[in-house]
């Protein structure tokens, strides 16, 4: 009977352990005893069976057991904004690069300036190390970088005898840029540009190389607000040259549909980024080629940003950062990198990478992207805690600009409403 009494009191005392979550180095042990498991949530997008695919293969290599959750943006980004109150944060997120500041600054994300070695970080592009850091730390891993730039129709700009740029020092100036849009609708093209105006949300990406040739901006980086940015000379000059291309017709302010350029070929340039690629190239073929943005006087620019890997702090709070980290320093090796940039024609984020890309050498399809990047004339979205502040806002002025609403007043009034939220929330001190 004393021995029976003696396993009960284990037996309850073990439990009573498990249930109570136990120490980091309790659970820690625990999980030495079998696999560790590690949570990871996806904002979803066409790379969703990449991303499937790469951690897959991690599991199989590490013997790390993943679980792999798919959502779209904005349930992702409010099933993380409570999780810490449910209990269900996950180790790793694989999310915009624009999410990070905020969820950092919530106390969600774990840097990663401990786990990640000298060699790595120097071989990782500069605009990628720029999208990965915030607060003067690591917070995240990022496989590829984007590509952006004007897709362009050879044929079609052959035909109307413009001029083909063949690198960003040679870009089109602002009046060979609209004489190409002239000549382009002279010969029949009924569109010229092509700038994915059925989703206003995406020009807040796709436009900035435009808006900075023109020294506007959406964010004062000292204030960390808006005002005098948003609502600047340089921007409003910038919005008020997009509504001017809507007024000429050499864009359809009415486009409701993805497939302008590719398959309808209602228009020879595109200002979209490297995810069109494999919808380009299939339909277009040899007729699918990269120029610069043009040079709309205050010099030629790309944009970039991409998807990034972070770690949560329930990684660390749950013992199981270094597993995490194991994931995050997989996600990076060459082999993993590749199925993703392979699907969709981004840029690696590693120099020792991007050297394996036939694409991404001189002469390669995809070689201006690598040139941009290289040359350091990429500008990012701001990083702030106010992004989706931001991004909502931005949203409502590319629609109401394209549809006719004076720039200046559209602008003005999204800063007006920006800034009383990044104020509220002390996001700019």
């Amino acid at each position: 009977m004393k021995k029976l009494l003696t396993l009960m009191l284990l037996a309850l005392f073990t439990l009573s352990t498990v249930f109570a979550g136990g120490s980091s180095e309790t659970q820690a042990a625990a999980a030495s005893d079998g696999p560790v498991t590690i949570k990871v949530w996806v904002s979803s997008g066409s790379e969703d069976a990449k991303y499937k695919e790469i951690l897959d293969r991690i599991e199989s290599e590490t013997g790390i057991v993943i679980t792999d959750e798919y959502y779209p943006k904005d349930e992702l980004d409010q099933k993380l904004q409570v999780s810490p109150l449910v209990g269900d944060t996950p180790e790793l997120i694989i999310a915009d690069y624009l999410m990070i500041p905020s969820y950092y600054t919530s106390g969600l994300i774990q840097p990663l300036g401990e786990y990640m070695s000298d060699e790595l970080y120097a071989d990782l592009i500069p605009s990628v190390q720029g999208e990965t850091s915030y607060d003067g730390q690591i917070v995240s891993v990022a496989q590829f970088d984007a590509g952006m730039a004007l897709w362009a129709n050879k044929s079609m700009l052959e035909n109307a005898g413009v001029r083909i740029p063949e690198s960003w020092e040679d870009a089109w100036t602002k009046e060979e840029f609209e004489d190409a849009l002239e000549k382009l609708q002279e010969s029949g093209v009924p569109y010229p540009l092509y700038i994915r105006q059925n989703k206003p949300s995406s020009l807040y990406f796709q436009y900035m190389p435009f808006l900075a040739s023109f020294g506007g901006d959406y964010l004062d980086e000292e204030t960390m607000l808006t005002a005098g940015t948003l609502d600047s000379p340089e921007t409003v000059a910038a919005f008020e040259y997009l509504q001017w291309m809507v007024d000429q017709d050499y864009i359809n302010g009415a486009c409701d549909y993805e497939n302008g350029f590719y398959e309808r070929k209602e228009s020879a340039l595109a200002l979209l980024g490297h995810w069109k690629y494999a919808d380009h190239v299939n339909f277009l073929g040899d007729d699918a080629i990269l120029v610069p943005c043009p040079d709309l006087g205050g010099g030629v620019f790309t944009c970039s940003g991409s998807t990034v890997w972070a770690m949560t702090t329930a990684a660390a709070d749950n013992g199981k950062a270094e597993a995490a980290w194991t994931i995050l320093e997989k996600a990076l090796e060459p082999e993993n990198i590749l199925t993703v940039t392979d699907f969709n024609g981004a840029i690696p984020s590693r120099k020792s990478v991007m050297d394996q890309v036939e694409n991404l050498q001189e002469g390669g399809r995809l070689y201006l992207y690598r040139q941009q990047l290289e040359a350091g004339i990429s500008v990012l979205r701001p990083l702030t805690p106010a992004h989706m502040t931001i991004y909502n806002a931005m949203q409502s002025v590319y629609s109401d600009v394209i549809g006719g609403a004076d720039p200046y007043t559209a602008l003005h009034n999204a800063s007006q409403e920006i800034d009383e939220v990044i104020i509220d929330n002390g996001w700019n001190n």
